[in-house]
């Protein structure tokens, strides 16, 4: 997938979240965020690839019982104020913040 060069800024937030939460070897195997904050939980989601391909659980109420549920995507990212993926909709350009997604990270 090609996505458009305004999201590679998202890639390079991602990479600074994963790094963040990996323990190193200069720290004595603790993560930095461990040293900054004092948690010691390293992820409060699990690591997803980036720009893999995923499907995002469509909530709003026009959703009826025949229609479909969830909106094809691509992940662009973690929100950094909420627990929650972000995954952008390539069709409209919109970028959904939600914890309600199945990702098919080994999907070409």
């Amino acid at each position: 997938r090609n996505l458009p060069k305004h999201y590679w800024g998202d890639a390079v937030l991602t990479n600074a979240y994963l790094i963040n939460r990996m323990p190193s070897r200069v720290l004595n195997g603790r993560t930095p965020r461990s040293l900054l904050s004092g948690s010691h939980q390293p992820f409060l989601l699990p690591p997803r690839v980036f720009d893999c391909l995923c499907f995002i659980h469509d909530h709003s109420p026009n959703v009826k019982k025949l229609d479909p549920w969830s909106i094809k995507g691509v992940f662009v990212g973690y929100s950094p104020t909420q627990k929650r993926y972000r995954c952008l909709d390539p069709t409209v350009g919109r970028v959904y913040v939600t914890r309600d997604v199945t990702f098919l990270e080994h999907a070409l």
